[in-house]
């Protein structure tokens, strides 16, 4: 069983797992010391998607995608050690069934993996929430100055821009003009204004003529 671990077509696999076992005695250790990796990896990953999931997937923008595989709803270290023990469970069993070639392996193995990864996350996060302390409602957002990341955004044609909070942390929002004649383009600063079903709606931004609300 140690050969099949050890197995040069295996060491992707059982070295997420070594890692996993990593990251838990770290994580205990740090406990002891009054240092906690998790809360440390949460602080700089903490993001927050303000978009429903199916409707910002199909946008095709990130936060669909982070929305999806539930990485908003959960601790990043929580949601790190579901994705290498789903990645390394997952190819261990496949190759412990039959061995194919890694590069067919490894791309079907990563799919089966974010398909764990939405199915577990989505479990996970109903019994064990991530901390709210410094949370923000999205309803807070209105007079926030946002930056469009990608796509293409006109009226009833939402886009995705991202805008950071007073706790610095990033939320992702899909936002479309509220004139008809304005377009979004990636780069441009948007302000804020009211929010829609699925989306806001928001005005380029003027510096001379607007101030962000705080």
């Amino acid at each position: 069983m140690i050969s099949f671990f050890l197995a040069d077509f295996n060491l992707l696999y059982s070295g997420a797992l070594c890692f996993v076992l990593f990251l838990a005695l770290l994580e205990g250790v740090g406990s002891l010391i009054g240092l906690s990796i998790a809360s440390a990896l949460d602080d700089i990953f903490s993001i927050d998607i303000d978009v429903d999931i199916d409707a910002g997937l199909a946008s095709g923008g990130l936060s669909g995608v982070l929305g999806w595989l539930y990485l908003h709803r959960l601790p990043f270290l929580v949601w790190l050690i579901l994705f290498l023990t789903s990645f390394g469970v997952i190819g261990l069993t496949s190759n412990y069934i039959y061995i194919l070639p890694n590069l067919i392996s490894l791309p079907i193995t990563l799919l089966m993996t974010f398909f764990s990864c939405r199915l577990l996350g989505k479990q996970i996060a109903i019994i064990m929430p991530k901390n709210e302390s410094s949370a923000v409602s999205s309803h807070s957002f209105s007079g926030k100055i946002a930056t469009i990341t990608i796509g293409k955004g006109t009226k009833g044609n939402a886009t995705e821009a991202v805008l950071h909070d007073e706790f610095n942390q990033k939320h992702y929002v899909l936002v479309e003009p509220e004139q008809s004649d304005q377009v979004f383009l990636p780069g441009m600063k948007v302000l804020l204004i009211e929010k829609a079903n699925n989306s806001w709606l928001a005005t380029a931004f003027e510096p001379s003529q607007h101030t962000e609300m705080k």
